[in-house]
């Protein structure tokens, strides 16, 4: 299993992925000890049903809410997780399945379902939701709808849709208004956090402190505000002449309203002088931002990238 965590202002975004896993369960808990509120998105084909139970009850007694992204497909042990929110999201476009348990044979087994069964009433589901939930052969799945939930009281919130499906039988997506909205507004801050850098040193520093949550992950390491502004004036007082250009067609944004945030991935194209050093470089760099966007303005709460070519530093002409 993979775990990520993202701050978002006050929300904390976890981001588990992949296969789960026996002592995942024991990951989970000492990854999250500090976190008091948190959404926990998903995207797992599923794993071990003892691990996702486990970090189902942890989930639940730390009351974080749980959700599926859009396009995402959380599955199996993946599924008793997201039950454990005390909230739960699911996209319109995600999918949730649920099965029996099973041996290391591949064959239903009566204890695991047992097991099963005992969490899901621990969460104060119903009958019908633990027959619902074990229906399907481990051979098969079950895949929950809005109103199957709803049927067997199974408590959810679908997020926003990214997407509306035309009634032709082949199915014609847009982005809806709002989506839309969002994701150019996010795109629009990142083309101008870009142009910014490329400012006087003066204008920079005027801006930079309304461009940052208080806390950040920054490129790895929880820091404050406060220490990511005296790294990027360090920066800047190093380099004091520089452009920066955001690659065409590399920027894509992806929002979820649910949790208050978005993520912004691309390519920019960099050249940097510093006339008093005589010296200058260039390359181009990956980036990836998280934007928190409750309560005001959009603010940069996570922030990482990776270099992917480098000029060899020159003397200025």
């Amino acid at each position: 299993m993979e775990l990520h965590i993202r701050p978002l202002g006050e929300l904390t975004l976890i981001e588990l992925s992949g296969d789960i896993e026996k002592g995942d369960a024991d990951l989970f808990a000492e990854r999250t000890t500090k976190v008091s509120k948190a959404v926990v998105a998903l995207r797992s084909d599923g794993g071990s049903l003892i691990a996702g139970i486990g970090m189902g009850e942890l989930v639940r007694s730390k009351g974080f809410a749980t959700l599926v992204p859009a396009n995402a497909r959380c599955a199996s042990a993946c599924a008793l997780v997201w039950l454990g929110g005390t909230r739960r999201y699911m996209s319109p476009e995600a999918r949730i399945g649920f099965h029996a348990a099973y041996d290391g044979n591949g064959n239903e087994t009566g204890i695991g379902n047992a097991i099963l069964g005992a969490y899901v009433n621990k969460l104060g589901l119903s009958y019908s939701a633990v027959i619902y939930i074990t229906q399907a052969s481990p051979t098969s799945m079950t895949w929950l709808t809005a109103e199957e939930a709803k049927k067997n009281e199974i408590d959810l919130t679908l997020t926003e849709p990214t997407s509306t499906t035309s009634s032709n039988s082949e199915s014609e997506s847009a982005p809806s208004a709002s989506a839309v909205t969002l994701r150019d507004k996010v795109g629009e801050f990142i083309t101008t956090l870009f142009a910014l850098w490329s400012s006087p040193n003066e204008k920079v520093t005027s801006i930079l402190p309304r461009l940052y949550g208080s806390r950040v992950l920054f490129y790895g390491r929880e820091v404050s505000d406060n220490e990511v502004l005296t790294d990027k004036i360090n920066s800047m007082n190093r380099w004091p002449q520089r452009l920066y250009k955001v690659r065409q067609g590399s920027l894509t944004v992806q929002c979820d309203a649910s949790i208050g945030g978005c993520k912004a991935n691309g390519i920019v194209d960099w050249v940097v002088r510093s006339p008093a050093r005589n010296v200058q470089g260039g390359g181009s760099s990956t980036f990836e931002y998280m934007i928190a966007m409750r309560d005001g303005p959009l603010r940069i709460v996570a922030e990482s990238g990776n270099v992917i070519s480098k000029l060899p530093t020159s003397t200025l002409r």
